[in-house]
């Protein structure tokens, strides 16, 4: 019975900073880190993106990127004109919503 019990303990810790580990991970994604960007995305005339925007969206990780691909309120952004060229100009590629993982 003191194994089953130390067993379970052990099994909860290691959940809980699982959770804790995973929770973190998902605050790190922050789609207003991209702010720079919107401006080259939506606009018909569109400036280019310039080295913030370049910037701050390689530093973002593929899965937060996917997390916003797969946002209804941000899919818009991913498929507006503007974001294959901020794509291309900053030498990148925006995920696939349908293969995200």
């Amino acid at each position: 019975m003191k194994k089953f019990r130390a067993s379970l303990i052990m099994v909860m810790v290691l959940s809980t900073i699982l959770m804790v580990e995973v929770q973190v991970g998902m605050a790190d994604c922050n789609p207003l880190n991209l702010m720079s960007c919107l401006a080259s995305i939506i606009g018909n005339t569109a400036p280019a993106p310039d080295s913030l925007c370049c910037n701050s969206l390689h530093a973002e990780s593929e899965s937060c990127l996917c997390s916003y691909a797969k946002n209804p309120d941000y899919q818009k952004y991913f498929k507006m004109p503007g974001a294959g060229k901020v794509s291309q100009a900053c030498s990148t590629t925006w995920p696939d919503p349908n293969t995200c993982s």
